[in-house]
């Protein structure tokens, strides 16, 4: 059923019992990557903190990565599979998502065939790196949510979607605030504030509320608690020193903040937006897509290069098409049962597939 002057993309094997499957799609899983000393340029899967520092991201010798890790495993609350890859100190944020660094992001994606849902990008530059003047945030985050979008597309287009949680490290809290939601790249999204004053951003946190749950539920949803840190900064600067009308104006300009709620005790994240205006300007719409995406494409690929009846014109017949459209939404509203309200799917019956 493929077309196209390329060899097929899939192999196919006939087996038993495979009448109206399941098809297994995992909402959550996580990718890391971060500045390191030592692992540079090695991918490793981890199951839990002390797996992670058995596997060499102890504290002294891999101090990024580890304090990552201890926060999402933290968060996580339990052990779940965490793909991590390191690089040198010198690679910037925008560096890693360019979609032709062989070395950056392309390689963890690469690497884990699909499997990643969702990825953290954080980085500890070196002592010789220095942020440009009147940013509210280092320039290379902000050149990071452009830069991503090719990559985090071509990753939609081979149907390996995935979502990005850049680390919005914070520069010079009384510069004009830049707007993540005007840069229309609905892939990303910039997490400020911290439970330390280094300027840093709790990816780490976020990405372990991402796949702790199922797709459709929200970073900052009530009724999953308050997030395990203790104190929460944005720069240097506590949370509780800022006035609420500041954190909404973080908020309404696209970031994914840590604040507190009235009447509950602890620090939860707000909205869980990423750098968009369109539908897909928070998470979940776009981890709900995705999940959809891989779904259908898991249900269709078996009948890929198999006999399908077709026309005078060499498009495929009609009631085959129905098949399959009923085949997918049968599929999206099994495993998607309670994320989503309904699936209508179009199979193209205008394409000569010969």
């Amino acid at each position: 059923m493929s077309q196209g002057t390329g060899t097929p993309k899939v192999n196919v094997l006939v087996t038993n019992g495979n009448l109206k499957r399941q098809v297994q799609v995992l909402d959550g899983v996580a990718g890391l990557v971060g500045t390191s000393v030592s692992k540079i340029g090695e991918i490793v899967t981890v199951f839990g903190y002390e797996d992670a520092v058995a596997k060499g991201y102890t504290a002294i010798g891999e101090p990024c990565l580890n304090k990552a890790i201890q926060l999402f495993y933290q968060e996580l609350g339990g052990n779940q599979a965490l793909t991590i890859l390191g690089v040198e100190d010198t690679m910037t944020l925008t560096q890693m998502v360019t979609s032709t660094n062989a070395n950056g992001l392309k390689k963890l994606l690469n690497f884990a065939q699909g499997a990643i849902t969702v990825v953290g990008l954080i980085r500890k530059p070196g002592v010789a790196y220095t942020m440009v003047e009147n940013h509210f945030l280092d320039k290379d985050v902000e050149d990071a949510l452009l830069a991503s979008k090719t990559l985090a597309q071509y990753q939609q287009s081979i149907n390996k979607p995935v979502r990005m949680l850049i680390e919005g490290r914070t520069n010079d809290l009384t510069a004009d605030l830049f707007e993540p939601n005007t840069v229309e790249n609905g892939f990303a999204g910039v997490v400020i504030g911290s439970d330390t004053d280094d300027g840093s951003g709790a990816v780490a946190l976020a990405l372990a509320r991402a796949v702790k749950y199922p797709s459709y539920v929200k970073l900052g949803s009530g009724q999953n608690g308050a997030l395990t840190i203790l104190q929460a900064y944005i720069g240097d600067k506590p949370l509780e020193e800022f006035y609420p009308e500041e954190l909404d104006a973080f908020a309404n300009a696209g970031y994914i903040i840590i604040h507190r709620r009235d009447g509950a005790a602890g620090y939860y994240f707000g909205r869980d937006n990423m750098a968009s205006n369109d539908d897909f300007r928070i998470l979940v719409n776009g981890r709900i897509a995705d999940k959809a995406q891989r779904v259908a494409v898991a249900t269709a690929t078996p009948l890929l290069e198999t006999t399908v009846r077709v026309d005078s014109d060499g498009q495929i017949n009609a009631t085959d098409a129905k098949h399959l459209e009923n085949e997918m939404s049968q599929q999206l509203l099994s495993q998607m049962a309670g994320q989503i309200s309904d699936a209508d799917v179009n199979v193209p019956t205008d394409v000569d597939i010969i």
